[in-house]
């Protein structure tokens, strides 16, 4: 009889998405507003059994688009163990904010916007007091674990976002209002140099690319290294990039399928 590593090698056409084991840890793939695909019912109870026993974690803060997903009963927040980005703020917490703990406002910003990313719009002042007053708003994600976002932090953070781009992000910000359509404009631009069509192959230099990874790497380097055994359901994307930090690091891990990562 196939162990189940070795079931998942034979049909990893079946996981178009990717899935990780690295030790007690399995890592789903999940395109971000797109339905998760795991066409084998083997696979998906055993993952599902997996989770079960240890626990399954969202990404992100648990908004309704991504959590829900019907192929392992998951409908709400409840039917969770927690957050792997929520437990990562007791971090933050601790540590305090760091400029590219900012820096996901500028993350697929179209499915993000009616998400709370939206709240940067607000129309009465710069793009600069809206993102203030999204950082330190219920739908951000610092408020609600009682982290406090200063006007020296959004400085600090549009300030890193200059570097090799000819703009000074500080200035338009503090001078732009903070209308739905400039400040959605405001946060696409940053989001194409962060995440041009050949981000996985050009060097990475500039302010947003930077700031982006390394929020990337301290996300990723949590669920390894301070998360227990469970199941993390994570975008796609972060699956090539724990592959990346475990291979790095010399440690074991199997990936498997992943064909449609994009």
């Amino acid at each position: 009889m196939l162990s189940f590593r070795q079931y998942l090698t034979e049909n990893k056409n079946k996981i178009p998405q990717g899935v990780l084991i690295h030790g007690n840890h399995i890592l789903v793939g999940v395109a971000h507003g797109s339905d998760l695909k795991i066409e084998d019912k083997k696979i998906l109870n055993k993952i599902k059994s997996h989770g079960e026993k240890h626990g399954f974690y969202y990404e992100g803060t648990g908004g309704p688009t991504d959590i829900k997903l019907p192929l392992f009963g998951l409908k709400s927040k409840k039917d969770y163990a927690g957050g792997w980005d929520e437990d990562r703020m007791k971090k933050i917490k601790e540590n305090g904010v760091e400029p590219q703990n900012l820096s996901p406002l500028f993350a697929n910003v179209d499915v993000n916007w009616n998400q709370g990313v939206s709240a940067v719009a607000n129309e009465s002042g710069s793009i600069f007091d809206g993102i203030h007053s999204w950082a330190n708003s219920k739908d951000g994600p610092f408020a609600s674990h009682g982290i406090s976002v200063s006007k020296d932090h959004v400085e600090g953070f549009l300030s890193a976002m200059g570097k090799g781009t000819g703009r000074n992000w500080l200035k338009d910000a503090k001078q732009t209002k903070a209308t739905t359509e400039a400040s959605k404009k405001f946060l696409k631009d940053a989001e194409k140099i962060a995440w041009p069509e050949n981000w996985d192959t050009k060097k990475r230099t500039t302010g947003p690319e930077l700031l982006a990874d390394k929020e990337s790497e301290e996300r990723n380097s949590h669920i390894v290294d301070n998360m227990g055994p469970g199941v993390y359901f994570a975008g796609s994307g972060h699956l090539n990039q724990v592959r990346d930090l475990l291979k790095a690091r010399g440690e074991d891990f199997d990936f498997y399928g992943g064909e449609e990562i994009g």
